[in-house]
């Protein structure tokens, strides 16, 4: 059939070629999420818009003649001045969506030609991409693709939320936990932000990994700047943490919210350093961060979450609190000049 692929910059692109492209993503992301709310367009817009910090970023997209859009491709990779340019810097990222009725035609596999052609000229030596829909895994397996880890989106519906167990989470926190105490913020005070970024760090690497290969190393700079891109794409960010009776932070928790998609929040990460577990510290903070959601978010509907499989501890707690499986999440890489050899570039 007949297309070409173009690249796309959110800056320069036109009000009538936005309407194209949400034309496809639009239909794109019913037929993957048939009972979902569509996404908001101007936070779609602004979000794309908006630079990440540290962060090279390339889209294409494959479009028809009739001026169509039946795929899209993005690309990704840390640059040098971030704090985790070192851990990762072999590494890049990509995702690649094509329209159902599109799917088999050779169309992703061009843009996948694409996003490898731009890993090799920055000499990036693995491609890390996660799917979370069948047509994506047979796509990512007839290319060799390794899978790296099972994950999931997990979803919790607030009209099932046990709301007298949540709140025995909180009272028992003091009692398991003496002279612990909750802190919260909306930005990171600056006499802890180190403390937190280290925290956040050993965090978000504690997690099971599996195969893949990206490491965090959250710095203070890069930790404002993270906040100040939140702020640019319209999201609230609040963290709970837990402070020990010498001062250090021991535990955190924290959530994104749009308001523009107010039924909806997003439950991020969550963590207690290994020496001061066994006492409670993740419920108490899940269950005061719930309780905030509840008392201060009275339009949110769902809160979603990511897990992997191997995640027991933080599976463990989710499942009792009610979260429960939407959809798999899982990932997977590419050598890049591995897949280059079976593309023939």
């Amino acid at each position: 059939m007949d297309y070409k692929i173009i690249e796309f910059n959110p800056k320069e692109a036109s009000d009538d070629f936005w309407e194209i492209y949400f034309e496809f993503m639009e239909t794109n992301f019913k037929h993957h999420n048939p009972d979902d709310p569509l996404p908001n367009r101007e936070g779609v817009i602004q979000r794309q818009k908006t630079k990440a910090p540290y962060y090279h970023i390339k889209r294409w997209l494959a479009i028809t003649p009739e001026n169509k859009v039946i795929a899209w491709g993005g690309f990704g990779t840390v640059v040098e001045g971030s704090s985790d340019y070192e851990e990762n810097k072999n590494l890049c990222s990509m995702n690649i969506a094509v329209l159902a009725d599109y799917v088999r035609k050779g169309i992703g596999t061009d843009v996948l030609k694409r996003a490898v052609q731009e890993a090799q000229i920055l000499g990036r030596t693995t491609i890390e991409v996660s799917t979370d829909n069948n047509p994506g895994r047979a796509f990512l397996d007839h290319f060799g693709a390794q899978l790296t880890i099972e994950g999931a989106e997990n979803r919790l519906d607030l009209e099932d939320v046990d709301w007298v167990l949540m709140q025995s989470w909180v009272d028992e926190g003091p009692k398991r936990a003496e002279e612990v105490t909750i802190e919260s913020f909306y930005e990171c005070p600056e006499e802890i932000l180190e403390e937190y970024s280290e925290l956040y760090t050993e965090a978000l690497n504690m997690q099971p990994l599996g195969d893949t290969e990206h490491r965090a190393n959250i710095d203070g700079k890069l930790r404002r700047e993270m906040e100040q891109r939140f702020k640019d794409i319209g999201y609230t960010n609040y963290t709970l943490i837990s402070r020990e009776k010498d001062g250090r932070i021991s535990g955190l928790t924290e959530i994104l919210h749009d308001s523009r998609e107010g039924h909806r929040i997003l439950q991020e990460l969550t963590g207690v350093r290994p020496e001061f577990r066994g006492r409670g510290l993740g419920k108490w903070l899940k269950g005061q961060m719930i309780l905030h959601v509840r008392d201060n978010y009275p339009d949110v509907e769902v809160i979603i979450t990511g897990n992997v499989e191997a995640n027991a501890p933080m599976f463990s707690i989710n499942d009792r609190m009610g979260f429960k499986k939407h959809k798999t999440a899982d990932s997977y890489k590419f050598q890049t000049e591995e897949i280059a050899r079976r593309l023939g570039i």
